[in-house]
């Protein structure tokens, strides 16, 4: 080999040198990003394992939720039931109140009956005591003339007749 050849292979030799350095200088930088990479991969373990654990809680928790949603449509049936309970009454003392005002009113109306006769009545003996009151006027007024005659004519205690 000659010499000319010898330096090229000895200027390649140079710059393959300064390759593996720099190649060497991005190795160093490589394991530098792979250790960065290996702890945030390590952050994501962790926050996986955190997302783990909140996502059981989560499930607990729809658990919970589906337990308490059927808690209250035992809840909702039950009021559906108390409802229909409470309309059937209220439509029971709507008859009720509707037979006893018609009661209340057939009552209503005998006594009216019955207080017109009593005022019937009433009037009826206000007429007849009326009547015995000038049948008494009149009677006593005969009588009180009768008493008045048979007094005139009675000799007095001093004549004699």
């Amino acid at each position: 080999m000659d010499l000319e050849t010898t330096e090229r292979f000895d200027d390649v030799s140079r710059r393959f040198d300064v390759i593996d350095q720099r190649f060497s200088g991005v190795d160093q930088r490589f394991d530098g990003v792979d250790r960065r990479l290996d702890a945030v991969d390590r952050r994501f373990d962790a926050m996986d394992r955190r997302f783990d654990a909140m996502d059981q809680r989560f499930d607990a928790m729809d658990r919970r939720f589906d337990a308490m949603d059927q808690r209250f449509d035992a809840v909702d049936h039950r009021l559906d039931s108390m409802d229909q309970r409470f309309d059937a009454t209220d439509r029971k003392i709507d008859e009720r109140f509707e037979e006893s005002k018609r009661y209340f009113g057939v009552l209503v109306g005998r006594f009216e009956s019955m207080i017109a006769l009593i005022v019937e009545g009433h009037q009826s003996l206000e007429r007849q005591l009326r009547e015995f009151r000038a049948w008494t006027e009149t009677a006593i007024g005969t009588l009180d003339q009768r008493v008045m005659r048979l007094e005139s004519r009675r000799p007095r205690e001093g004549s004699r007749r």
